[in-house]
């Protein structure tokens, strides 16, 4: 007999999930994630209209739904890293999401990658700590292959250089990014990049039946020592990050007529 009691998800009065602070008809089946709550709060002027808003969710949550070209979308702030990620994911997935793509930052680990490129992962190395608990070591982190594509395309057409490939999702963003063994190892491996959560949204995704993808900016390189946080280039990450809600939002629409 398991001693587990409680049910899988759990509510506050209300209904209301507790990590994001939404309840049933609050998410739209397109998702997009990100890291920051001030690009959910620029979403806002991007989208054609916003229905709900909740930028007072559980564990500093952040979450708008609205609709762009007719279609309704919600934008999440899910906070840093792997474990908080899917916390937020699992709770969207509960209330409806379905189609999910993360806009975040990367450091990259090819020289050939500038600052400010887009890099679309194809896959991720699952070298954090929370897909264990979803899948065994050899189950891939995989983007589904039709998401990629709509990314590509939308990100081509708004005028970025785009890089598709397999990137790392670790842990910490000093100690595992920036130890030499392990640049050296996935620089020699073709590793395009290095960030905190796409293995974690591609491995639940899968797992769950939905569909993932990323679009991450370019905002530092650990082989050619540029960086937009060195003082004096904030303003790249913050124009870019911006700039993909736009293309995100098209390939979105343009997935549902495929995947929903």
């Amino acid at each position: 007999m398991s001693l587990l009691k409680l049910p899988k998800y759990v509510q506050l009065p209300g209904g209301i999930s507790p990590v994001t602070g939404c309840k049933a008809g609050d998410i739209a089946p397109l998702v997009v994630l990100t890291n920051h709550h001030s690009h959910v709060r620029r979403a806002e002027v991007v989208l054609d209209e916003v229905a709900f808003r909740n930028h007072d969710g559980g564990w500093e949550v952040s979450t708008i739904t609205g609709t762009w070209h007719g279609e309704r979308v919600t934008v999440c702030c899910a906070g840093v890293g792997a474990g908080q990620t899917v916390n937020v994911m699992e709770e969207l997935i509960n209330l409806g999401g379905k189609v999910f793509i993360q806009i975040g930052a990367t450091g990259a680990i090819q020289e050939r990658i500038a600052m400010g490129d887009t890099v679309i992962p194809t896959a991720a190395v699952r070298d954090e700590g929370t897909t264990r608990y979803y899948a065994p070591k050899k189950y891939p982190a995989v983007s589904d292959y039709r998401v990629v594509a709509a990314l590509a395309k939308a990100a081509r057409a708004a005028g970025n250089t785009v890089h598709t490939g397999i990137i790392r999702t670790t842990d910490g963003f000093y100690a595992s990014q920036r130890i030499d063994k392990y640049v050296e190892r996935y620089h020699a491996l073709g590793v395009l990049s290095v960030e905190h959560e796409v293995a974690a949204i591609l491995t639940l995704a899968s797992t769950r039946g939905c569909y993932a993808g990323a679009s991450l900016i370019v905002i530092g390189n650990l082989v050619t020592g540029a960086h937009s946080f060195n003082g004096d280039s904030v303003e790249l990450v913050e124009n870019e990050y911006f700039d993909q809600i736009r293309f995100v939002l098209a390939a979105l629409v343009e997935l549902k007529a495929e995947l929903l």
